[in-house]
């Protein structure tokens, strides 16, 4: 079927727990998201077969539109091209599931050539097992053994601008060629070249006898020029290899995809990079998503993207990783209650044994968002450098701000969703906060590949869940004083005056979609694009407005008055109403013990979300209106 006759298109993402699928459609001449519907990922022991998830979130999704879109009794995963109202034109998959990709990196110098290699492949899930270029001092038995012992999936070599010298880099290609003279046993790494062009016939001649060669366009054809996007498409068919050989039975649905699996991050970076070609206010937008295995945070600026991948970040199976890299008491930081650091590792492990499970109290979830907050953080401080933007903790004025990934778009209620992103990324000025609950950035990302026109029109036709503006005036106001006079007109309504002190949090109460004009008084001392008075028209979000005078950069409580503020301010993210606490049970006594939990007010920590409703399996499937 030729892509014009592409109306309806169906995607997947195979992700570390659940597999997602978003249906675009063609609606009255506009595409736009029509359902979702997800499952348990199957990739892993006992079932192995990322299909078996697959098929059962294409089910759902065929109750929920009343539409057949599964092929059962063909060879295919679907039923293709869309006929008599069932089945779709177009199927594609992108994943993150799985052990990443190990690589070995070879390059001319460390400073030019290994840099643009590492900066190409931040855009897909991989593990950097070792690296190799003429400066290396170690004999070259030991270069041959740190290549052999690191069992690379994917050898990705640069080098050299295109026409120049080649004499230096053939030798190095020839030491890696004797290196896969001597495997024997095991899977043969894959070799993808992006270097000297002239090259190519040579590289060929080298690696073809033992493997599958790829070859780019040089990412760096000349010494001030940088050219990544040939390469990371290569490396997104390379990934694809690499997940049909993988266990987990992804062949399957890499052969019924049109573009096979592209690894989830890639379709994030394709959407960021439309999103920040468009007229905005702002750098560009920034979205950041905190998964159970990984983590990644993509950015626009100046109409390019600059993105992070941390393979060994996450809240579920990563979980023991991530709470190394932040360390028990960054994390601690976030928790009204003293929670010792034997039970943080306790809860760590068996989060990684059993990724798939929610929190099944207070406290278990206020341990995963306190670490969902510090993995925003990380992944900002990796990426400031590269944006060249912006000084000491402050964020770059990004726009809009969306949060991906079920610690973020589960929340159980959209101002704590909204709370997390501003406590882990810190805007200034007005924030625009979304969330992406479909998916849908990743997968409009990939749908580009096939039909960009869908890709800019699902994202014009909505999908992303609008949480609303946030204030945030840059400086700091003594906890307690008047900082910042708000006024809040709505039609037909009464107007809304209040007053928010320093060091509170308010969602101001208007319903969502409601357009209202807004007027913002600051005390001194306070600042929004350097003016004390702000008026704005605004549409109102899921969590209404959201006003934050806890200053800039945020200071967080420490001691007794952790747990008041801490309290405080998750109070306001719901609404300014915390449900009773639990009754306790006759049978108490029969319960486990908590671990080592001592709250100082246990009916104020264990009333925030005793009774807030918690994700199910089912929770995510929705029909888009």
């Amino acid at each position: 079927m030729g892509v014009e006759h592409v109306n309806s298109i169906l995607v997947a993402d195979l992700g570390s727990v659940h597999t997602r699928l978003a249906l675009i459609d063609l609606v009255e001449g506009q595409y736009r998201l029509i359902a979702s519907a997800r499952s348990r990922t199957t990739a892993e022991p006992p079932l192995g077969r990322a299909s078996l998830g697959l098929d059962r979130a294409a089910q759902r999704m065929s109750e929920l539109i009343g539409r057949r879109i599964v092929d059962e009794h063909g060879d295919g995963l679907f039923l293709m091209p869309e006929s008599e109202g069932h089945g779709v034109d177009a199927f594609l998959a992108t994943g993150s599931a799985g052990r990443p990709m190990r690589v070995f990196l070879v390059g001319l110098t460390p400073e030019l050539s290994l840099a643009s290699g590492a900066r190409v492949l931040a855009s897909s899930f991989i593990t950097v097992t070792g690296m190799l270029c003429p400066d290396d001092l170690r004999p070259e038995e030991a270069q041959i053994n740190a290549l052999l012992t690191g069992e690379p999936d994917v050898i990705l070599i640069t080098g050299g601008t295109d026409d120049g010298a080649d004499d230096i880099l053939l030798a190095l290609l020839r030491r890696v060629a004797r290196a896969l003279g001597l495997i024997r046993r095991g899977t043969m790494p894959v070799v993808l070249f992006a270097g000297n062009q002239a090259l190519r016939a040579h590289v060929k001649a080298l690696f073809s006898p033992y493997t599958t060669v790829f070859t780019a366009r040089n990412v760096r054809p000349a010494l001030d020029q940088e050219q990544f996007v040939p390469a990371q498409i290569e490396l997104a068919l390379v990934y694809d290899e690499f997940r049909t050989r993988s266990p987990g039975g992804f062949e399957a649905v890499g052969r019924s995809s049109q573009v096979g699996v592209v690894p989830t991050v890639q379709g994030t970076i394709s959407t960021v990079r439309y999103l920040s070609a468009l007229p905005a206010p702002g750098l560009g937008p920034l979205c950041v998503d905190v998964g159970s295995a990984n983590s990644l945070l993509v950015a626009g600026v100046h109409g390019q993207p600059h993105y992070v991948v941390r393979t060994d970040l996450g809240v579920g199976h990563s979980f023991p990783a991530a709470l190394q890299a932040v360390t028990p008491d960054r994390l601690r930081r976030w928790l009204p209650a003293e929670v010792g650091e034997d039970a943080l590792w306790d809860y760590a492990y068996n989060k990684q044994l059993r990724p798939a499970t929610i929190p099944a109290t207070l406290d278990d979830l206020l341990i995963e968002q306190a670490l969902a907050r510090e993995l925003v953080r990380s992944l900002v401080s990796s990426a400031r450098p590269d944006w060249g933007q912006g000084t000491g903790e402050l964020l770059p004025p990004f726009g809009p701000l969306i949060g991906a990934g079920a610690i973020l778009t589960e929340a159980p209620h959209p101002g704590v969703a909204a709370m997390l992103l501003l406590d882990a990324l810190q805007p200034v000025g007005l924030a625009d906060l979304r969330l992406d609950p479909h998916n849908l950035i990743a997968a409009l990302g990939v749908v580009a590949y096939l039909k960009p026109v869908a890709t800019v029109q699902a994202l014009e036709a909505g999908g992303l869940v609008e949480l609303g503006t946030a204030f945030c005036p840059l400086g700091r106001v003594k906890d307690g004083r008047n900082a910042m006079s708000v006024e809040i007109r709505q039609p037909g309504e009464q107007i809304i005056r209040h007053m928010v002190h320093g060091g509170e949090l308010w969602l101001a109460p208007v319903t969502p979609g409601t357009r209202v004009e807004v007027v913002v008084r600051l005390r001194r001392g306070l600042s929004i694009d350097g003016r004390r008075r702000i008026k704005r028209r605004l549409v109102a979000g899921a969590a209404g407005l959201i006003f934050d005078a806890r200053g800039r950069p945020l200071a967080l409580p420490r001691g007794a008055e952790r747990a008041r503020r801490l309290t405080a301010w998750l109070k306001a993210a719901m609404g300014g109403h915390l449900p009773e606490p639990a009754p306790v049970a006759d049978d108490a006594e029969l319960r486990p013990a908590p671990r080592d939990f001592a709250a100082p007010d246990p009916g104020a920590r264990l009333a925030a979300l005793a009774e807030s409703p918690t994700w199910d399996e089912e929770g995510e499937d929705a029909l888009l209106p």
